[in-house]
């Protein structure tokens, strides 16, 4: 782990989680969201969590980036494949 120890490691990530951390929870706008999502099980035959995780990131993503460039990344084939379709730079 390059120098880290695991615990190390996993008090960085609580802190990143904590109150105020640089991670936090956005809250799901459903009538959005799940809408979007279904679009992406029917065209693209996506899992229902990856076409959440995919639907969360082009319908929310953006407004947190602004003109950041937004990054998709995924180890699953079929979600990379919609997410280029969707325009999206995949890793």
């Amino acid at each position: 782990m390059s120098g880290i120890t695991e615990r190390e490691l996993l008090a960085r990530i609580d802190g990143d989680f904590a109150e105020g951390g640089r991670i936090g929870p956005i809250d799901l706008r459903s009538d959005i969201i799940l809408p979007a999502a279904c679009r992406l099980v029917v065209e693209h035959g996506l899992r229902t969590l990856d076409a959440i995780h995919l639907a969360v990131c082009v319908e929310d993503c953006p407004a947190f980036a602004g003109d950041a460039p937004i990054a998709f990344v995924t180890r699953d084939l079929d979600q990379a494949a919609a997410a280029r379709t969707l325009g999206l730079d995949v890793r």
